[in-house]
């Protein structure tokens, strides 16, 4: 991909709509306080495949979110497992994001981790 035409991630901003999406793309496999692994529909493939981000670079970002500790993704069966600091957002929250509920505060929580990534 041609570096002109990637999205920088380094002042990235998270909007409650943008949370959204997770709905439509994700669902909850199973989920324990600090690990939760989601299902990605087959229509996030198609979105992926348009998209603008390179994959790594976004994945090298989210794993420098401290909420975060740990992402794996198995393409194969197309879960993603993120294991994640509860301190820093209650699994409640993680839920709820998934599910399309409080976004305005899961929102505000991550941009206050996103600050912290150079």
């Amino acid at each position: 991909m041609d570096q002109n035409n990637r999205i920088s991630l380094n002042n990235l901003h998270i909007k409650p709509s943008d949370l959204e999406l997770l709905s439509d793309y994700f669902s909850i496999i199973h989920h324990m306080p600090g690990r939760i692994r989601l299902r990605a529909s087959l229509k996030l493939k198609n979105v992926a495949q348009q998209s603008k981000i390179e994959a790594k670079e976004l994945m090298d970002k989210l794993n420098q979110i401290p909420l975060i500790k740990e992402i794996k993704f198995n393409k194969l069966i197309g879960s993603l497992t993120l294991h994640y600091d509860k301190n820093m957002l209650e699994p409640s929250l993680w839920e709820d994001a998934i599910n399309g509920r409080n976004l305005d505060k899961i929102a505000m929580i991550i941009n206050e981790n996103l600050k912290d990534i150079k």
